[in-house]
């Protein structure tokens, strides 16, 4: 009977260790939660972005484009590349990003070129948000036209005509572009980078940057 009372005064004790050990680590623990789930990783997830194919003038939070986007688009197309590292949908994406510019480089790098696409010019740039500079990191909230807050998330911004003017006119689409082969993500990527360079060979004579 004596044996029997000890033993659960003993588990008693061992839960109750256990317990405060938990909540030592709470602190550790929310830091990596955070980490993980700041960004949401979009292969995860049930989007299907091929009825997200539509263009805006309007940025998502109403901030004007950066610099470097404005002095890029005098000169071409820009795309823009958002990664991180740990996301599982960024790394299916990657290389097929890399075939469709014919570039390389890391995943933690930061990276632009240049690149005649197409008998145009596309400005790429590859944002990694663990490793980037503040100004293209905060570029993110800019152009998540959807509010998804998910990686990864392609930027496609062109020139487009707007009630007598000539604007930035992009599209942003997001995770594995709603395709299962890596042809098809290929492919309709292409073909965005063909359609955004048309547009901005229609209205590149009337841009304005400043």
């Amino acid at each position: 009977m004596k044996q029997g009372f000890y033993v659960k005064i003993g588990a008693i004790i061992v839960i109750s260790v256990f317990f405060l050990g938990l909540l030592s680590f709470t602190n550790v623990y929310e830091e990596v939660r955070d980490k993980i789930v700041k960004v949401k990783c979009l292969s995860c997830l049930k989007l299907d972005p091929r009825t997200e194919r539509s263009f805006t003038f309007l940025t998502a939070n109403g901030e004007k484009h950066p610099d470097f986007v404005m002095n890029n688009l005098t000169e071409g197309v820009v795309f823009l590349h958002y990664s991180e590292d740990a996301c599982p949908g960024c790394d299916i994406m990657l290389p097929i990003v890399q075939d469709l510019f014919n570039v390389s480089f890391g995943k933690e790098d930061m990276f632009y070129k240049k690149i005649v696409f197409d008998n145009g010019v596309v400005n790429y740039y590859y944002i990694n948000i663990d490793h980037s500079t503040e100004e293209r990191v905060n570029s993110y909230d800019i152009y998540d036209m959807k509010h998804v807050q998910g990686l990864p998330m392609f930027v496609v911004v062109t020139l487009g005509y707007d009630r007598g003017f000539i604007k930035p006119y992009y599209v942003a689409l997001y995770g594995t572009l709603g395709f299962d082969k890596n042809i098809e993500r290929f492919n309709f990527l292409k073909k965005i980078v063909e359609e955004s360079l048309r547009i901005y060979d229609e209205n590149k004579a009337g841009f304005n940057p400043s």
